[in-house]
């Protein structure tokens, strides 16, 4: 809405030069009593220092990206430095016992329906999220007067100040928005973990446009009534009516993203996202009127768009890359597995690298051209290690794609339908964006355990990490000494989705790699029940349904349970060492109830027999 310092309206009668101000021709700076208030209003509380809490804004988060860039370089630094062995009884520091206090708080998770519909991140997250919340709304309410005496003294402080600060965080906003984004180049956090920060601060600035519409509606109804308000908002050059139709796509933007919204109505939100955004730049454009510095705030955001779209459309994206031939896919098979599941393995170029955890954008033109979504790549670039296919013409990437709809069950249709004409799957080509994401730390080199959790096709997260891990070994470059994976399926017969990448790692390393399976719905039919001996000599599981004994799985891969975990008491069985990396991937049951799992044993550390337990979870999407 507004934010111009009106002069009053100009009176149409004769001489009103000494009229009392309780006169209603008294109603412009023609008149003295009205002029002498109109400057006692603005001497109070200025119009021009309302736009300084849009700078207060502004250097609150660019000093908090200032603290992440800190906290990065000494990740880096951490990493550059050779790892040093603990002697198992030097009790835990004082430092590390500190941050297991961090960790327990910002590891811990609300569990329940509002939870879910809002999506809540964790309690650290949600209690930063808070102070932000507390100094926008200091900023907001702390400074009085809200209203000045009459609309024509100006527009109300209130109004003014909120109206600059939400139009402050625009540039923040598009910034946590983008997959290439200047604050992971600064602090090293992935885009999807801004994203969390990105749909909040956006719940921020709709509130922030809410408070600043609010004021120009109660001012003029309490100085003329209902008329009042219809002539101030239809007023020439008023800027309450070119306010309207950015709030009211603002109120879209938000609503369509609110996670049960977004994740129900999906494609809609996907199409209509960006778009409406882009207008809702454009219009403020059109309201600020270059109002003072109001527009750096647009340019800022505009230049940090184009400077992303930019990066991502000629470097990220393969189709488009200034290092590659334009409009060329990568060649691509698809192979169906038991469970709903479709392997994809695709042949890269041998300069296409990507670290463990990383992940890409795929768009399938035979399938939809419109649509992408993002995998985890569930192995680690070639490399020497004993078992692993190696060709020096490609790199080989493979993804492992749950079907749920759209995209996702065109690709296993599509196997479906030319398996026997191809040889039990398809031959197609993928455009690749990425790759994205991926961890700072050295992990290998910083941590003696490493703790997998994965669940269903969250076992993508997980396998380039126990690859790479064990590649480090190998080269005697890493310090851990185990390496224990945790992975819950449906149906047994899903096991054998990882058991040609598993396998030879488990055989060339048979005392570091320790696997346990749980088959959460052991009563459904399966093939462990029809041939549970045949099966066992094929490496499938050997229990019968309904069957809550503990089997093996030969060779050697792992022990299979007939059962749902309980993480919170399987995990601390597993955190033995002194210093655990757990790294787990799932549904957000999972994954929350992972959280707290690590969370509560923070108590380890603090009790003195471990050094530090870290997590870090991934998301199916985001």
């Amino acid at each position: 809405m507004s934010m111009s310092m009106s002069m009053g309206d100009s009176s149409s009668s004769g001489n009103v030069t000494d009229l009392p101000l309780s006169d209603p021709l008294c109603n412009s700076d023609a008149c003295d009593a009205f002029k002498a208030a109109h400057q006692a209003s603005q001497a109070a509380v200025s119009y021009d220092h309302q736009y300084d809490y849009g700078h207060y804004t502004t250097w609150y988060y660019l000093a908090t990206i200032g603290v992440a860039v800190l906290v990065y370089a000494y990740r880096l630094n951490r990493n550059r430095r050779p790892p040093r062995n603990t002697p198992v009884s030097e009790k835990s520091t004082l430092s590390h016992k500190a941050l297991a206090l961090l960790r327990m708080v910002n590891y811990r998770h609300f569990k329940g329906r509002v939870a879910d519909y809002f999506g809540f991140p964790s309690l650290g997250t949600l209690a930063f999220i808070a102070v932000t919340s507390l100094f926008l709304l200091l900023l907001t309410f702390l400074v009085h007067p809200y209203y000045r005496g009459h609309r024509g003294y100006g527009s109300p402080p209130l109004a003014v100040r909120t109206g600059l600060m939400s139009q402050a965080l625009t540039p923040i906003i598009v910034a946590l928005a983008g997959k290439v984004n200047f604050i992971t180049i600064l602090t090293g956090i992935s885009h999807e973990k801004l994203n969390i920060f990105h749909r909040w601060v956006s719940y921020m600035c709709l509130f922030l446009a809410i408070v600043h519409t609010v004021p120009f509606i109660v001012q003029p109804l309490r100085d003329g009534g209902p008329e009042g308000l219809r002539k101030q908002f239809y007023k020439p050059g008023g800027m309450e009516y070119t306010g309207t139709p950015p709030l009211g796509i603002l109120v879209g933007i938000v609503v369509l993203s609110i996670p049960w919204i977004r994740h129900r109505f999906y494609n809609l939100f996907y199409r209509l996202h960006i778009p409406m955004y882009v207008v809702y730049l454009g219009l403020l454009f059109w309201h600020s009127k270059q109002e003072k510095d109001s527009w750096v705030y647009l340019w800022a955001t505009l230049a940090i768009w184009l400077a992303s779209c930019a990066v991502r459309l000629f470097h990220k994206w393969q189709t488009f890359s200034i290092f590659r031939e334009w409009f060329q896919g990568f060649p691509s098979r698809l192979q169906e597995l038991p469970g709903g599941m479709t392997k994809m393995t695709v042949l890269a170029p041998p300069d296409f690298q990507w670290k463990p955890g990383q992940h890409v954008w795929l768009r399938v033109p035979h399938l939809s051209i419109l649509q992408n979504h993002p995998f985890t790549i569930a192995n680690i670039p070639k490399h020497s290690t004993k078992g692993i296919k190696q060709d020096s013409d490609t790199n080989e990437m493979i993804f492992y794609v749950r079907a749920h709809h759209g995209l996702t069950l065109d690709m296993l249709k599509s196997v479906a339908d030319h398996d026997v004409a191809e040889g039990h799957g398809r031959s197609i080509s993928v455009h690749i964006d990425g790759p994205y994401g991926g961890l700072v730390e050295d992990i290998p080199a910083l941590y003696k355990s490493l703790i997998f959790v994965a669940g269903g096709s969250g076992i993508s997260a997980c396998l380039p990490w126990i690859q790479y891990a064990a590649k480090r070994i190998t080269e005697g470059t890493a310090t851990t000494e185990s390496i224990h994976l945790v992975w819950m399926v449906r149906y047994a017969s899903q096991i054998q989705w990882i058991t040609e990448e598993l396998e030879p790692l488990i055989n060339a390393h048979p005392d570091l790699i320790q696997v346990d399976f749980f088959v959460t719905n052991s009563r459904s039919p399966s093939i462990v029940s029809a041939d549970s001996e045949k099966n066992s000599d094929n490496g499938e599981a050997s229990s019968k349904p309904g069957d809550k004994s503990t089997t093996t799985v030969s060779p050697k891969l792992g022990q299979v349970h007939n059962q749902r975990p309980y993480l919170p008491d399987l995990l601390p069985a597993l955190l033995t060492a002194r210093r655990s990396f757990i790294i787990g991937c799932g549904p957000e049951s999972l994954r929350t109830d992972l959280a707290n799992a690590a969370s509560a044993a923070q108590k380890k550390v603090l009790a003195g027999d471990a050094d530090i337990i870290t997590l870090h979870t991934e998301s199916f999407g985001w």
